[in-house]
C-alpha cells in the first residue's frame, strides 16, 4: 500500500471518529437529551418527576456547565463536599458528567426526604439553604410530612422563593 492511500485512510477514519465524537456530545449535552434524562432519573429513584424536574430547572435552568459562585456544579448545582458525603467513591471533575449530577442529586433528595420525614418543603429547603440550616431552624418540631412548613423560611428570601418556584404554594378558595 503506498503512503498516500494509507495518509488518506487515516485521514478518513480520524474524520469519521471526530463526526462520532461530536454526534455523541451533541446528543448527551442537547437540551431535549438532559430533560428527558432528568425525567428518567426521577422515575428510577422514584421521586416526583414534576418536582424533581422543576428543581433541576431551577438550579441550573439545564444547563449542564453551571458553576454556582459557592462552587456547585452541573444540573443540579451539588457542591463537591456534598457528592462526597453522598457518594464515597466520588471523583473530582465528575459533577459536569449530565447523568452523574442528576444520579447524586436524587440520592440526595433521598437522602434528605429520610432525614425530613418525607416532606417536601423541607427538603427543598434542606436542598436550598442546607440540611444543618433546616435542621436547627425545626429543632423540636415534630415532623409531619404532608404540613406545608414554608412559612418557616419567609425571613430566608432565597429558600423561601426556591421553594415556591419548585411547588407553587396552594391556592387560596
Amino acid at each position: 500500500m503506498s503512503p498516500k492511500k494509507s495518509n488518506s485512510r487515516i485521514k478518513k477514519l480520524c474524520f469519521i471518529i471526530l463526526i462520532l465524537l461530536l454526534s455523541f456530545f451533541v446528543l448527551i449535552y442537547n437540551p431535549i437529551t438532559l430533560r428527558l434524562m432528568t425525567l428518567g432519573v426521577a422515575i428510577y429513584y422514584k421521586i416526583d418527576p414534576k418536582i424533581f424536574y422543576q428543581l433541576i430547572y431551577t438550579e441550573s435552568k439545564f444547563y449542564n456547565f453551571a458553576l454556582s459562585p459557592a462552587k456547585a456544579k452541573g444540573l443540579g448545582q451539588i457542591k463537591e463536599s456534598t457528592a462526597q458525603y453522598i457518594q464515597q467513591k466520588h471523583k473530582p471533575g465528575k459533577l459536569y458528567l449530565p447523568l452523574y449530577n442528576l444520579k447524586l442529586s436524587a440520592k440526595y433528595i433521598l437522602y434528605l426526604q429520610e432525614r425530613f420525614q418525607g416532606n417536601w418543603t423541607l427538603v427543598l429547603a434542606a436542598y436550598n439553604w442546607g440540611e444543618y440550616n433546616v435542621a436547627q431552624r425545626i429543632k423540636g418540631i415534630s415532623i409531619n410530612p404532608k404540613l406545608d412548613y414554608r412559612y418557616k423560611f419567609k425571613d430566608i428570601p432565597e429558600t423561601y422563593d426556591y421553594i415556591n418556584k419548585i411547588i407553587p404554594p396552594a391556592k387560596k378558595a
